[in-house]
């Protein structure tokens, strides 16, 4: 689910698959943040994320407040001059998207953004979660408040401070160091591929850290007490899993099944199974403010679920790679998948599916069922026709999909 439109999502409680790819948020769409002022609710955004914030895309229309922590990957920032001809550079280069061997905006601008360093504390999460911290000590006191925090890590470019990446990768590495990958088939050897992982867990350590500073605040503040928590991702990874590097091809459960941890003081805690999707995020904080539901909020309040009143979810969750806008970034193809959460089908970016997998028996989706079990499959598509229709598809969309198979 790429970066601009599950944003999309979760500012507007509208599912965008349909109404929205890669684009400025339109001004006739109705934004939650609105719904919240009008509840009394003080709303802010701190991001270091670029995508949704610049170049006009306004992602932040409605909210009280907001601040972007600048310099993220292909931000528009610093200007000095800059040795990309460097070897440290240069093993950079060697793994690249799009194609090896490259310097795209996103790693050379990145590169420069970050030249300014001293410290683990000038990384672009740890900046974003101690402005966080800044903020709350500021406005603790509001009755009501709703706090966005928004961290481009830990997606590439993985630079991570030395320490961490030993904690993964302790032996010297002098190879390609891939921070920023070409995705597509895995065309990197065995100890290359090592590498990306280590890099990658690196990055994640690094963000577990920092996002773990701002909930110690959150504690040492007291404010554990009157306050609910939402940890989410937008998307996973494949390193190496499947034979390809990538988000945005073929959606296994790597990339789509995302972390989701939820706190709140009148809740006992525990894991369910019970099915959600990113859409029913928007869904649920209107609900805990007791907000107004605007017309355009189409996602189910996780409420019940979170106060153990039920656990029954939704019946299907949906992701997809941004249709609506018929593209996504860096070259990719947008592709989808439809759960139940125990049969999972993966829906092609052109062309009819061929992939469905049992996950309880197959978790990490290595024996295709598609064919043993085609009713499983056309059922799992119905489904996923039904939803684009709910879901603004317009008759001409949903055709064209049903055409692909049914």
């Amino acid at each position: 689910f790429p970066t601009v439109p599950i944003r999309g999502d979760l500012v507007t409680g509208e599912v965008g698959i349909c109404r929205r790819g890669w684009e400025p948020l339109q001004r006739n769409v109705p934004v939650i943040a609105n719904q919240l002022t009008e509840a009394g609710v003080v709303s802010m955004m701190i991001a270091d994320t670029p995508h949704h914030l610049n170049n006009g895309f306004l992602y932040n229309r409605g909210f009280t407040g907001w601040k972007w922590i600048r310099g993220q990957e292909s931000d528009v920032l610093e200007t000095h001059p800059y040795d990309f001809d460097t070897e440290e550079v240069q093993r950079y280069r060697k793994h690249t998207r799009p194609s090896p061997d490259n310097l795209p905006p996103g790693l050379r601008n990145h590169l420069r953004n970050s030249d300014f360093r001293q410290s683990e504390g000038d990384t672009f999460v740890a900046q974003t979660m101690q402005t966080a911290c800044d903020w709350l000590e500021r406005n603790y006191q509001h009755e009501n408040f709703y706090l966005m925090v928004d961290t481009f890590d830990p997606h590439e470019p993985w630079d991570v401070p030395d320490w961490y990446i030993r904690r993964f990768d302790p032996d010297d590495y002098d190879g390609p160091e891939p921070i920023y990958p070409t995705y597509g088939p895995n065309k990197m050897d065995e100890r290359t591929t090592q590498r990306l992982n280590a890099l990658y867990r690196a990055e994640a350590c690094l963000v577990d850290n920092w996002i773990g500073h701002l909930l110690r605040k959150i504690d040492y503040m007291g404010l554990m007490e009157n306050t609910m928590i939402i940890f989410m991702a937008d998307h996973g990874f494949l390193l190496g899993e499947h034979e390809l590097i990538a988000k945005n091809l073929t959606m296994y459960e790597e990339v789509i099944h995302i972390p989701l941890f939820i706190y709140h003081p009148d809740a006992t805690p525990r894991r369910t199974d019970a099915l959600a999707s990113i859409i029913d995020i928007p869904a649920t904080v209107v609900d805990v403010f007791g907000a107004e539901r605007g017309r355009q909020v189409e996602g189910s309040t996780l409420l019940p679920i979170i106060l153990g009143d039920t656990e029954k979810g939704s019946e299907y969750a949906v992701s997809h790679g941004a249709w609506g806008g018929g593209w996504s970034p860096d070259g990719g193809s947008p592709h989808g998948s439809i759960t139940d959460g125990t049969w999972s089908l993966l829906l092609e970016h052109k062309g009819a599916p061929n992939k469905l997998f049992h996950l309880p028996s197959d978790p990490e989706q290595n024996k295709n069922r598609f064919e043993s079990d085609n009713d499983e499959a056309r059922r799992l598509y119905q489904a996923f026709l039904d939803y684009l229709g709910q879901h603004g598809g317009p008759d001409e969309m949903v055709q064209q999909f049903r055409n692909r198979w049914l």
